[in-house]
């Protein structure tokens, strides 16, 4: 399957945490690398996913999550993949978990769709490639200064429900961002 960019915005990001469990990954992981897909599958089986729904902190409509993925450093040849939910800045962290903050900022926020052949790429491994690419078009640029990360917004309505029909999914991206100049 391919990718295209169906919908971007720059929208205002609020302070906010992501809370979930993580895994280290290494960041020339071939596409076919299954760490990630089995970090959200041991959640689902273990009840993390619904725990973390219904914490009281919890801002990610439910059932939507997040896969946060930062802690780069120049040179550095892994990456740290979150998966779990937005919560409230500040939100106390359950015991078993872990967090990553994400200072209020002007957010790139782009809507990838799965298409028919292999045009576009991946819709995970290049939806940073499109989000950039869209930011340049529309004048801003990647913003390092709130922390080198990016994130995969899991939206049940476009994500999740066209995945369980056999439909094409949407993935939402979000990048920090600002104004180029």
């Amino acid at each position: 399957m391919g990718a295209k960019l169906v919908k971007f915005s720059v929208e205002s990001f609020p302070n906010t945490r992501v809370i979930g469990k993580s895994v280290v990954i290494k960041s020339e992981a071939a596409i076919d690398d299954r760490t990630i897909e089995e970090l959200w599958g041991g959640m689902a089986r273990e009840g993390d996913l619904d725990f973390l729904l219904g914490l009281p902190d919890c801002v990610t409509p439910s059932p939507d999550m997040v896969g946060w993925m930062g802690d780069w450093q120049p040179g550095a040849e892994t990456y740290t993949y979150l998966a779990g939910i937005l919560a409230q800045a500040n939100a106390p962290v359950p015991e078993g978990y872990v967090y990553r903050d994400i200072a209020g900022c002007e957010m790139a926020v782009g809507w990838l769709q799965e298409t028919e052949g292999d045009e576009g790429g991946n819709i995970h491994a290049d939806a940073s490639y499109h989000i950039n690419k869209a930011m340049q078009e529309h004048g801003y640029e990647y913003d390092g200064s709130h922390g080198l990360f990016e994130m995969e917004y899991y939206s049940h309505e476009r994500f999740r429900i066209p995945e369980q029909r056999g439909e094409k999914v949407i993935l939402d991206f979000y990048s920090p961002c600002k104004k180029t100049g």
